[in-house]
This record gives C-alpha cells, sequence and structure tokens, in this order.
C-alpha cells in the first residue's frame, strides 16, 4: 500500500473514503449502543430509540413521510428486494428497464424474464431514457418500471420528473429508481415522495461500507424474500448495526444540505478536466457536456484497451475504473457505452474517472499529464 500522498484517487464512484465525522459516529455508537434492539430491556431500548431517531432523521432531511426505510447490506441487496419484491407479488406482467442500468438492476430484472414480459429500453444520444419510448412501452399489463436517476457510468441525468408523470397513468405499476450517484451529489427537481421505491448506498455517501437503503411507500406490500423476525418489516429481518444506521444518518446530515455548494466545487474540476481532455488527439469523451452530475467523466483512449488504461495509471499510482466495480472484473465491454455508441471498439477501451470535493488540483494535473504522456508512446 502506498503512501495516501502518492495515490491520486479518481474512482469515487466506485467509492468514498470515509468522511472523520462520520467514522466518530460510528465509533461513539459502536460503544454506546451495542445492545440488540430487539431486546426488552433497557439497554435494547435505548438502542431502538437510536435507531428510531436515525430513521426520523433520514426521512426529514429527504422530505419522505410517508415510506418505509429498511436498511440493507448494500445497495445491490436493496434493489433486488425492492424488483423482486413487485415482481412477485404478480404472476406476470410487464417490467420496463434500461440497457444503461447497473448491474444489480439489470441482472436482477434479468433473471425475471422467463415469467415477465421484460423491455430494455435504449439511451438516446445524450446518454438518457427516452421519454417517448417509455410512452409507448407502457400499458396496463406494466407492473414494474426501474430507472436510475444518475447513471453511473456516464454521469448523465434522467428525467425522473417526467418519468414519474408517465408512470402515474398506470394505477397498476411501480416506479423504482436507483437513486444511488445522485443523491448528495445532484439537486433533485422532482419529489422523493411521488416515487413508489427507492434505494442508495452509504460508501457513496462517504460512509463506511456494509449498509445501503430501500424506502418504499407505507402502502406497499412487498414480496418476501428473505425470513426471519418481524424487524424492518420483514422485508430485511435480522439484527441491525445501530452504528452503521447512525453513521449513514450523520452522512445525510452533513452532506444532503451541502449537494449545491459540493456540486459548484466539482464542476469546476469537470470543466477543467473536460476542457483538457477534450484537446487532446487521441481520446473520445464519452459523457455529454451537459445534463449531468458533474461527478463522473467517462472517455475512451480507441488505441489502448480500457483494463490496460487502468494498469498504465495505476503504475503512476492514479486510479480510475473501467466501469461498475460490480461488474468490471467480469466484462470486458461497457454495456453502456455501448448502448449509447455502438461501438464495440469504444466500449472496450473506456474509463471513467470519477471525481470529489477531495480531488486537489494538483492531481488534476497529473492526471492530465500522464494520460498525454501514455498517449504520446
Amino acid at each position: 500500500m502506498k503512501d495516501n500522498k502518492e495515490i491520486k484517487y479518481f474512482d469515487y464512484t466506485a467509492t468514498t473514503p470515509v468522511d472523520e465525522d462520520v467514522l466518530n459516529t460510528y465509533i461513539n455508537t459502536t460503544k454506546k449502543f451495542f445492545a440488540n434492539t430487539t431486546s426488552l430491556h433497557l439497554l435494547g431500548e435505548e438502542a431502538k430509540h437510536m435507531y428510531d431517531k436515525c430513521i426520523d432523521t433520514i426521512k426529514d432531511i429527504l422530505g419522505v413521510k410517508k415510506h418505509n426505510l429498511v436498511f440493507t447490506s448494500n445497495a445491490t441487496e436493496a434493489n433486488n428486494l425492492a424488483i423482486q419484491g413487485i415482481a412477485y407479488k404478480y404472476e406476470k406482467g410487464k417490467i420496463i428497464t434500461t440497457k444503461a442500468e447497473h448491474p444489480s438492476v439489470y441482472n436482477t430484472i434479468k433473471s425475471l424474464s422467463d415469467k415477465y414480459e421484460v423491455v430494455y429500453l435504449d439511451i438516446d444520444k445524450n446518454g438518457c431514457v427516452d421519454i417517448e419510448e417509455l410512452k409507448k412501452e407502457l400499458n396496463s399489463d406494466t407492473i414494474l418500471v426501474s430507472i436510475m436517476w444518475v447513471n453511473n457510468i456516464l454521469g448523465t441525468i434522467n428525467d425522473i420528473k417526467s418519468i414519474i408523470q408517465e408512470v402515474k397513468k398506470y394505477p397498476k405499476c411501480h416506479l423504482h429508481v436507483d437513486c444511488v450517484q445522485g443523491l448528495c451529489k445532484v439537486i433533485p427537481d422532482f419529489d422523493f415522495n411521488d416515487i413508489d421505491l427507492f434505494t442508495f448506498s452509504t460508501h457513496k455517501l462517504y460512509g463506511p461500507k456494509g449498509i445501503g437503503g430501500l424506502f418504499f411507500k407505507e402502502n406497499i406490500d412487498l414480496n418476501k424474500r428473505l425470513f426471519g423476525s418481524n424487524a424492518q418489516y420483514s422485508v430485511k429481518p435480522g439484527t441491525l448495526d445501530v452504528s452503521l444506521i447512525a453513521a449513514t444518518a450523520k452522512c445525510f446530515m452533513k452532506f444532503y444540505p451541502q449537494t449545491l455548494e459540493m456540486k459548484k466545487i466539482v464542476e469546476a474540476k469537470f470543466r477543467y478536466l473536460y476542457d483538457k481532455l477534450a484537446k487532446m488527439d487521441g481520446i473520445i469523451i464519452n459523457t455529454p457536456a451537459f445534463n449531468i452530475s458533474y461527478y463522473i467523466l467517462n472517455i475512451s483512449i480507441p488505441a489502448i484497451k480500457g483494463e490496460t488504461m487502468v494498469h498504465m495509471l495505476e503504475a503512476k499510482h492514479i486510479y480510475v475504473s473501467t466501469g461498475s466495480s460490480c461488474s468490471s472484473k467480469l466484462e470486458n465491454i461497457e454495456k453502456t457505452i455501448y448502448a449509447l455508441t455502438n461501438d464495440k471498439q469504444r466500449a472496450l477501451t473506456s474509463i471513467r474517472i470519477s471525481l470529489s470535493y477531495l480531488v486537489l488540483d494538483s492531481e488534476l494535473d497529473d492526471l492530465i499529464n500522464e494520460i498525454q504522456n501514455i498517449i504520446n508512446r
């Protein structure tokens, strides 16, 4: 492991370092509220009170009063529980998603294709879902639409507000939104109360790994996929880690109010990086210049495979990725870039550079210079 001063980290979309305040919250809660929340004694009641307080805090911050919140091990589990929880309430029906979803959504829905009619929407030239195509596919048989808010490969922002309006026209249909890359990064132009189910992951918000969350409306009775106690509406039964939950609440308390401030900081870094790379020969920029989160910049260098580029940069202690950390080791072709470009070579040679307010300007220059050096070899 290299000294932290040598590391130039540009993989914040995969995970973020734990914030010091968040870590202290985790440690202090672990020490003080270690009892099981279902225990009847005083320590158990104190732990339960802390758990309830954390839930109220997160719901207040997001303004969702009529949603249940279930904590999971990660967003992958949350997405699985949401999609399967809706699908298995019905013997048949239509499920609509996109070709550019995170593997935890894409592959979960793919596993349902033998029983349900599944439609994968294209993404347009701007990397977003075509609302007109969605409108054509929606019908009275549709039971679920699952579309991410912010794309984890391109950083493009889907028009969730319009999607909500279209889904509302079909009472049987539920809308699930993967909000992992949107929360604390993008100011929503929609109301979370209008979404039936949405998910998040704490370690994307400068919190610890091992915890994610699923919000779902109180009037939704999810089909149960796990069995045990009645804890967490029996959707995710088991003993709760109150310290992870408190750390999650701290992430929302600290970073959600700073969404706009952080966006401005990151946008300046993004624009600088975008402009420098756009001037280089041998680079194709896949991420559009507008309607994006500014935390993600995806590029292709057609002469160099993405995996090779990752390791060449790694040799200089610069860390980027080829795509989703849940699939990059399994697939060479980045499916989102392929869906965007229909170009296998661009998909094979793409890399994802993801930013944070923590990135230094000097680190950006090091990244830019090293990419130029590699191209010039």
